[in-house]
């Protein structure tokens, strides 16, 4: 360890070994628990903070634990975490798969994390196919398969898309499309005066979703039919429905109502959502590719790309199209801006749907443990940290107009 010849080593403070990967820009911290930890179990929601922080810790957007599915790892998870009335049967199960958001919750899945976690497993244990217990927060976890094909990248089965768990949805709000999928027909954003102009004229958007379950609640929603400003469908996906190049101010703008939105709707829908819910906006360009930006609860922001989330799409898709996909590229166009050639496979099987993509393990180190309390921003600070920008920006912008105007007055003077 190196310890500066001016400061005082703290022999206590624990380091925890890491790798960092990123799968379609989703990047993640994973700890290997599967032998032994550094960390005991409430101690994962302490470290979450410090991980997923970019200032005081390494950076990611989650934290993923792996560990063994066995009597020692249920045992701390139950005695705990008041997840469960009885310990689950994960015995069909050699692994078992945490992640933490950045406040130091627990989610229930991730499609990307289980990618790059089928990819550490090849590397670092030999695994190439493997049973993973999911859900882990819910009353009845699940038992998924992932594996690893190497180069070509990783593979996972999310199994079938599902009704969202009560403990996720109130559902007085909503009435079911299927045995799978809830419709909520109308929900109203509210935005100030000004902030749509010069793109319209409206201050309200009026948006319809459809919510289903695959390991993440998502809530859906088709901008360019379920938008009651069907322009602004332009400005989230940064291009025409032609695909026409995409003007610096409308992808800004995009970015700026998937944030709104999806803040909203995590904020003010809890009587709904009372855990959140990650909302997707998709366009649909054939029957074998579709776009999809996702805004994460839990982690309150639009990340590259969610899995979960386009499967959530594609079954969508299918289901309200009556479209007979069984293979379909779901493109993560946040991540495409970056990596051009990025997307998320995804075939319907008769045991479930598979995603596959491909994972990248960017480095390993370990983590010194810091007394330093990391707190993550809620969704209503990162609202007002927008608003605060937005502000100090027009500020700025009044500023320059009034000192050119003066410059102009003294130079006519003259």
């Amino acid at each position: 360890m190196f310890i500066d010849k001016n400061e005082t080593a703290d022999v206590a403070a624990k380091t925890v070994p890491f790798v960092k990967y990123t799968s379609c820009g989703n990047n993640f911290v994973i700890v290997d628990a599967t032998e032994d930890s550094v960390l005991a179990e409430m101690e994962w929601s302490a470290f979450a903070p410090k991980a997923t922080s970019t200032t005081f810790g390494i950076g990611c957007d989650n934290l993923l634990v792996v560990q063994r599915s066995n009597a020692r790892t249920l045992d701390a998870i139950a005695k705990d975490r008041n997840y469960w009335d009885a310990k689950p049967d994960l015995s069909a199960a050699d692994y078992v798969f945490r992640m933490f958001e950045p406040n130091g919750e627990e989610a229930a899945c991730c499609g990307n994390g289980l990618i790059c976690i089928a990819d550490f497993l090849r590397r670092k244990h030999g695994v190439t196919v493997s049973n993973i217990a999911t859900e882990i927060p819910l009353s009845s976890p699940n038992i998924i398969s992932i594996g690893s094909l190497g180069y070509d990248g990783s593979w996972v089965n999310l199994g079938m898309p599902r009704h969202t768990p009560t403990q996720l949805v109130n559902r007085d709000s909503l009435h079911p499309l299927d045995e799978t999928i809830d419709i909520i027909e109308e929900l109203t954003i509210q935005f100030r005066r000004d902030d749509l102009k010069p793109y319209t004229d409206d201050s309200t958007l009026s948006i319809k979703g459809y919510l289903v379950f695959t390991g993440e609640p998502h809530l859906v929603i088709f901008p360019d039919y379920d938008f009651s400003v069907p322009e602004l469908a332009n400005f989230i996906f940064g291009a025409t429905p032609e695909g026409h190049a995409p003007e610096d101010r409308r992808r800004g703008l995009g970015a700026w109502l998937v944030h709104r939105i999806g803040s909203f709707i995590n904020s003010r829908c809890r009587h709904i959502f009372p855990e959140g819910v990650s909302v997707n906006f998709a366009r649909i360009h054939n029957l074998d590719s579709v776009s999809n930006r996702c805004f994460e609860r839990g982690i309150n922001r639009e990340t590259l790309a969610c899995s979960t989330g386009a499967l959530a799409v594609a079954y969508v898709v299918q289901q309200l199209f009556s479209m007979p996909i069984t293979n379909i590229n779901l493109l993560p166009i946040r991540c495409r801006e970056e990596d051009p050639d990025a997307v998320i496979n995804i075939q319907q099987t008769e045991n479930g749907w598979v995603l596959t993509t491909k994972p990248y393990l960017l480095f390993e180190g370990q983590y010194r443990m810091q007394p330093i309390n990391v707190v993550a921003p809620t969704a209503n600070e990162y609202l007002m940290a927008e608003s605060e920008a937005r502000l100090y920006k027009q500020q700025l912008t009044l500023e320059a107009a009034n000192s050119s105007s003066i410059r102009k007055r003294l130079m006519t003077k003259q």
